[in-house]
C-alpha cells in the first residue's frame, strides 16, 4: 500500500493567534465611536515552530509588550491615548491567546515579508 501523498506544505512555525477581548474594544471605540471595532479581527502572529505549549507562556512573556504595542498601533497611532499601563497581566485582559502548532500553506509561490 502506497503512502497517502500530502497535498500542502506544513510551514516550519507556529502560530499564535491574537483576538482582542471586551477592555481593548471599549478603549478603541471610546476614541473611534464611529468606527466601532466588533472584535472580529484577529492577528496571526508566526513563531519558531519549536516551540511547544509548555514554553508558549515563558515566550508570551517574553514577548507580549511587541505583540501588545503592535496591535495597539495598528489601531490607533498616537501613543499618548494608549494605556500607561501595559504589564503581562493587561496583556492578558485585553486579548485572548491561542497557540497553532500546525502552520500549512495551500498557495503555491513563496510567502513575503514586508
Amino acid at each position: 500500500m502506497e503512502p497517502i501523498p500530502y497535498y500542502y506544505e506544513v510551514v516550519n512555525r507556529h502560530a499564535v493567534v491574537v483576538k482582542p477581548r471586551q477592555p481593548l474594544l471599549d478603549w478603541i471605540n471610546a476614541l473611534y465611536p464611529d468606527l466601532p471595532e466588533d472584535g472580529t479581527e484577529s492577528a496571526v502572529y508566526m513563531v519558531k515552530s519549536q516551540l511547544s505549549r509548555a514554553d508558549a507562556e515563558k515566550w508570551l512573556k517574553r514577548h507580549f509588550s511587541k505583540i501588545f504595542d503592535n496591535e495597539l498601533i495598528g489601531r490607533h497611532t498616537d501613543e499618548d491615548d494608549w494605556p500607561q499601563k501595559r504589564t503581562y497581566k493587561v496583556f492578558k485582559q485585553w486579548f485572548d491567546i491561542e497557540l497553532h502548532e500546525q502552520v500549512v500553506d495551500i498557495e503555491d509561490g513563496l510567502i513575503e515579508k514586508y
